[in-house]
C-alpha cells in the first residue's frame, strides 16, 4: 500500500468535514442576520409603545397601588414565603409599581430607563413604595439601565384600568389556561395516536410545569407573571404545531427570534434567559415537521443562533440608548453589579461569603421554590428524575433510531445550557436560589420525558407475545 493510499480515508474525512463547515457556515450567518433583524425591529417598537405609555392616567394609577396597599392586596413585607394569594415575591411588584408611575423625568429618559429609588435601611423596597405613594418625597434621581423594563411598560398599560389584585389575577388566569391547554394538546395527540412521540413529550412537559414551577405563589407576580407567560406560550406554540403537522426550518428561526426578543423585554434575571435556551434546544426538536428532520439536523443550531442574535441585539441597542442619553458614567453601577451576580466581587452584594457550605443551603433551601412547602417532595422529585432521566437517556442513545438519538441529545443540551447559566451566574443563583431553581422544572420535565419515551422504545422492540401491552 502506497502512502497516498494509506491517507486516503483521512483525506476523505477532511473533505467530508470541510464539507460539514461550508455548508453550516452559511445557515449560521443567515440565521444570525435573522436574529438581529427581528430583534432591532423589537426593540424599536418596544420603544414606541414604552414611550406612548407614559403618563397614561398616573394619577388614577397611583389612586389603585395606594388602595391595594389600604386592602392588604400589597403589604409593606417584600417576601411572603408560601404565599398563594399576594405571591412570594412582593419585592418585585413593589419595584414594578414604583418603575410604572415615577415620571418625574422627561419623556425620552424614561423611554430608555425609568426611574428607580434604592431603599434606605431598615426599610425595604414595599416600605419605601408605600411611603412614596402617600406622599414622601422621592429621595434623588437614579435611572434603572440594567432591563429593557417591560414589566413596568405592561403596568402603565394596565394599572389605570385594572386594580393591583385583577392585574396579579389576570396574569395567574393566563398562566392557568396556557399550562391547561398544553395538557389537552397532549392528550389530543396521544389519544388520536397522531405524532405519539411528540404528544409524550410534551404532555409530561406541561404536567410537570403544572405542579414542579411554582405557579401557585408566583404565577400572580408582575416581575414573574409576563416572563412565564412568554415561555408557556412558545411551549404551548411548539406543542401544538409539533403534534399537528410540525414545523418548518424558516417559521422555526423567525418564531426563535421573536421569542428571544420577548424572553430579554421581560427578563429580570428570574430565569427567563436559561429556560428559552432550553426551550428552543430541546423543545424544538419534537415540533420539526417531516420535511424538516429530512432536509437537515434535528439539532435546532440555526434557530438557537437566531435565539441568541435577537437577545444580543436587544441589549446592545439598549446600551447604545443609555450611552447616548445618559453618558458613559451611567453604565458604570451596571457593569459593577453584573461582575457581583458573576461572582468576581465579593465585597458588594447581600452576602461576602460565597463559599460551597453557604451555596449548598441556599440551594437546598431553594428548592422550595419549586412547590411551596413541600422541600423534601422537590427534591426527591429532582433526584428521580435525573436517575430516570440519565437511564432513559443510555437506552436511547444506544438503541433509538438515528432522529430519536438527535432528540436525545439534545434535551441533555438543554439541561447543559440551564446549568452553563446557572454557574456563571452563581453568586445570583446562590442567592436568589428560591426563584432560580424554578429552572429545574426542565430538568424534571425532560428526565421523566426520556425514561418515558426509553420505556415506549423498549416496548416496541419487544417481540409479539413476550408480554408487552404496546
Amino acid at each position: 500500500m502506497t502512502a497516498s493510499q494509506a491517507d486516503a480515508p483521512a483525506r476523505a474525512k477532511r473533505l467530508t468535514t470541510l464539507a460539514f463547515w461550508r455548508r453550516l457556515l452559511p445557515d449560521a450567518v443567515r440565521a444570525g442576520l435573522v436574529g438581529m433583524v427581528i430583534g432591532a425591529l423589537f426593540f424599536g417598537l418596544f420603544c414606541l409603545v414604552n414611550r406612548a405609555s407614559l403618563g397614561r392616567d398616573v394619577a388614577t394609577a397611583r389612586a389603585h397601588i395606594a388602595q391595594a396597599f389600604a386592602d392588604g392586596v400589597l403589604q409593606d413585607q417584600d417576601y411572603l414565603d408560601g404565599n398563594t394569594d399576594i405571591g412570594r415575591h412582593q419585592y418585585n411588584d413593589c419595584l414594578i409599581l414604583r418603575l410604572a408611575v415615577d415620571q418625574r423625568a422627561s419623556p425620552t429618559q424614561l423611554t430608555v430607563s425609568p426611574l428607580v429609588q434604592v431603599p434606605v435601611a431598615p426599610r425595604g423596597e414595599c416600605q419605601t413604595v408605600h411611603g412614596f405613594i402617600n406622599g414622601e418625597p422621592p429621595v434623588g434621581t437614579v435611572f434603572y439601565h440594567r432591563y429593557i423594563h417591560g414589566h413596568a411598560m405592561l403596568a402603565r398599560y394596565l394599572l389605570p384600568v385594572l386594580s393591583v389584585a385583577a392585574i396579579r389575577n389576570l396574569y395567574h388566569t393566563v398562566l392557568t389556561m396556557l399550562v391547561l391547554a398544553g395538557i389537552v394538546t397532549g392528550l389530543i395527540a396521544l389519544g388520536r395516536g397522531r405524532r405519539p412521540v411528540q404528544g409524550l413529550f410534551w404532555l409530561i412537559v406541561f404536567l410537570a410545569v403544572s405542579r414542579w414551577f411554582g405557579l401557585e405563589t408566583y404565577g400572580q407576580s408582575l416581575g414573574h407573571g409576563p416572563a412565564d407567560i412568554v415561555l408557556i406560550f412558545y411551549l404551548l406554540f411548539l406543542a401544538v404545531i409539533g403534534t399537528t403537522r410540525g414545523i418548518g426550518r424558516r417559521a422555526a428561526l423567525i418564531s426563535a427570534a421573536l421569542f428571544g426578543a420577548l424572553t430579554i423585554c421581560f427578563e429580570f434575571l428570574t430565569g427567563g434567559i436559561p429556560l428559552g435556551l432550553a426551550a428552543v434546544i430541546g423543545g424544538l426538536p419534537f415540533a420539526w415537521s417531516a420535511q424538516a428532520e429530512e432536509r437537515g439536523p434535528v439539532f435546532p443550531l440555526a434557530p438557537l443562533i437566531g435565539f441568541c442574535a435577537s437577545i444580543a441585539t436587544v441589549m446592545l441597542l439598549k446600551i447604545a440608548l443609555v450611552l447616548k442619553v445618559f453618558g458613559l458614567a451611567s453604565m458604570r453601577e451596571d457593569a459593577l453589579q453584573l461582575e457581583m451576580r458573576m461572582g468576581m466581587d465579593a465585597t458588594r452584594g447581600e452576602t461576602r461569603d460565597l463559599g460551597l457550605a453557604l451555596m449548598a443551603k441556599k440551594l437546598a433551601k431553594g428548592i422550595n421554590g419549586l412547590a411551596p412547602g413541600m422541600h423534601v417532595m422537590a427534591g426527591a422529585i429532582v433526584a428521580l428524575a435525573l436517575l430516570a432521566g440519565l437511564w432513559g437517556a443510555r437506552h436511547l442513545l444506544r438503541s433509538a433510531d438515528p432522529v430519536m438519538r438527535q432528540r436525545t441529545l439534545a434535551l441533555l443540551a438543554s439541561n447543559a445550557a440551564i446549568l452553563l447559566m446557572l454557574v456563571g451566574f452563581w453568586q445570583h443563583t446562590m442567592i436568589h436560589a428560591w426563584f432560580m431553581e424554578r429552572t429545574l422544572v426542565w430538568t424534571i420535565a425532560t428526565g421523566f420525558a426520556l425514561f418515558a419515551l426509553a420505556c415506549r422504545d423498549r416496548a416496541y422492540r419487544m417481540p409479539p407475545g413476550a408480554g408487552c401491552d404496546r
